[in-house]
């Protein structure tokens, strides 16, 4: 094996090269392709194809600020989302760059830059979807939509395009390359008992319901998967405010939940700057769930409600609600909790798993999809070492999967990118039947790397956990709790440098196998 070294910023000529945000694969064509942003926030980015050598074999202009790249399963259509934020707010000359979706046609090498300009910011606003509001006026479409993130449908002909700020997705016909809808995808209802949540930062786990207030579910990642024939969406309803400048849409409220209880300085969306809100209502920054929906409606097929916060509090109550570089607990309820990153839905033995990773605690959670209306709770694996601040595998950003066709085990196996720690774990899952029950709760919180782990249900609550560098390979325990043995799952520490690559590599190959 040889290694050789890409100096990306020096692969385009004439480019002034700012940033490196996204790399897949595309098998059908042996190629690697590249999101790059420009240094100037304002200006357009580019798509780099490379060899499998790193050979630069052409480049394509992109919107403004590429930040996420995929390639349709046969190879022919490269799609970015170019998000195009207001990096220097919207003070007098700064420029708020329009958002759109870059389409590349690899046959005819066609490029088509799609926006949104054909849609009206106060009709959208009217039907629940979120702008930004400056000295009172709606900002356009154009200027204020932000495409975050890319999913495919099954044949690759219709792109789902999550507006994460907006709390939308949009639907883009790729052929045409023209958007058939924008849809608000919704907000949890917080006074609904299934919603119960967590606003109060007091070191301990207590759900409860608050009147007009809800969650709004803005995803980051998000995927698409056909059951039956029927396309689903699901949702990582992480939450995300915008700040840019001097300019802000989060405030703090106080608010009250059913029995009286005050919840302060709880992180919300300020009515004065944002447009799609009622007025008297407050509305929190994600859900802390996944979603799935009927991606012909964008309506709700199930939720996960309030499973995320009720289980980690549950499994790892020392560490419930704590952040992704300190181990404080309870330091993220008044903010946006678990945060739930990224989703991947796959298949495995015939049935539909859904990998939902998240950011702040760490871990993935594991739902059998097959009935997307009754989804149900599978496991959820922590291999973060909650002993020091950061340790372990903490902040999975990305998810990929390795069906068993192509995995040297034998075994599917789902690879995690963990920002924080520039870990990449390795998960690999075994198993094939589920006996759905109600959860079981540990005796105790674990750590990784204690040697007696037990819990109430009767597992040993251990998965190995093997650690790869370029030294040694080592294997050690780590927690796995659940209620089922459906998954066990192994930790594989990587270098970070790797984890771009790795993610990428198999997201593209997961998708053609499905």
């Amino acid at each position: 094996e040889t290694e050789s070294t890409i100096q990306v910023k020096d692969l385009i000529s004439g480019f002034e090269y700012g940033d490196m945000t996204s790399v897949a694969v595309d098998t059908a064509n042996d190629h690697i392709v590249i999101a790059l942003q420009a240094s100037d926030y304002s200006a357009a980015g580019r798509i780099a194809v490379l060899d499998y050598d790193g050979q630069l074999i052409e480049s394509f202009v992109t919107g403004v600020q590429p930040d996420m790249i995929t390639v349709s399963k046969d190879g022919k259509w490269i799609l970015t989302a170019d998000e195009g934020e207001p990096r220097n707010g919207y003070k007098d000359g700064a420029v708020d760059p329009a958002g759109s979706v870059t389409i590349v046609n690899t046959a005819t090498k066609e490029t088509r830059t799609v926006g949104f300009e054909d849609f009206d910011s106060e009709q959208l606003a009217g039907q629940g979807v979120l702008f930004n509001k400056i000295d009172g006026q709606i900002l356009s479409a154009e200027n204020d939509l932000e495409p975050e993130y890319i999913a495919l449908d099954a044949d690759g002909t219709t792109a789902y395009v999550s507006l994460q700020e907006a709390n939308a997705i949009a639907t883009l016909d790729i052929e045409s390359g023209q958007f058939t809808s924008i849809k608000s995808i919704g907000f949890q209802d917080l006074s609904i008992e299934p919603n119960m949540i967590d606003l109060v930062e007091d070191g301990k786990y207590e759900g409860a319901l608050y009147e007009d207030t809800y969650g709004v579910r803005m995803p980051d990642g998000i995927s698409v998967f056909e059951i039956g024939g029927k396309t689903y969406i699901a949702t990582a309803n992480e939450g995300d405010a915008r700040e840019w400048g001097d300019f802000t849409n989060e405030t703090k409220t106080d608010i009250q939940d059913t029995n009286g209880n005050t919840a302060e300085d709880v992180r919300t969306l300020d009515h004065d700057v944002t447009a799609g809100l009622e007025d008297g209502k407050n509305y929190l920054y994600g859900s802390r769930s996944f979603t799935i929906f009927d991606a012909d409606t964008m309506e709700v097929v199930y939720d996960s409600a309030n499973e995320f916060e009720s289980r980690t509090a549950s499994y790892l109550a020392a560490w419930f609600n704590c952040s992704n570089d300190d181990i404080d607990v309870d330091s993220r309820s008044a903010k946006k909790g678990v945060e739930p990153e990224a989703i991947t839905i796959e298949e495995v033995d015939g049935r539909y798993y859904a990998f939902i990773a998240l950011e702040r605690i760490g871990g993935i959670m594991v739902y059998d999809v097959t009935d997307p209306a009754g989804a149900e709770y599978v496991n959820y694996i922590n291999t973060r070492d909650f002993s020091q601040e950061i340790a372990g595998d903490v902040a999975p950003e990305g998810l990929a999967f390795i069906p068993t066709g192509e995995s040297e085990s034998g075994s599917p196996v789902l690879l995690a990118a963990c920002e924080v720690s520039g870990t990449v774990a390795a998960y690999t899952l075994s198993g094939s039947a589920v006996t759905p029950g109600e959860p079981v709760v540990p005796g105790e919180p674990t750590v990784p790397g204690d040697d007696d782990v037990t819990d109430d249900s009767g597992n040993d609550g251990i998965g190995d956990e093997t650690t790869v560098n370029d030294e040694k390979t080592q294997v050690s325990d780590a927690v796995k709790t659940g209620d089922t043995a459906l998954i066990y799952l192994f930790a594989a520490l990587m270098l970070a440098a790797m984890a771009i690559a790795l993610i990428s590599a198999y997201r593209y190959r997961s998708e053609k196998n499905r």
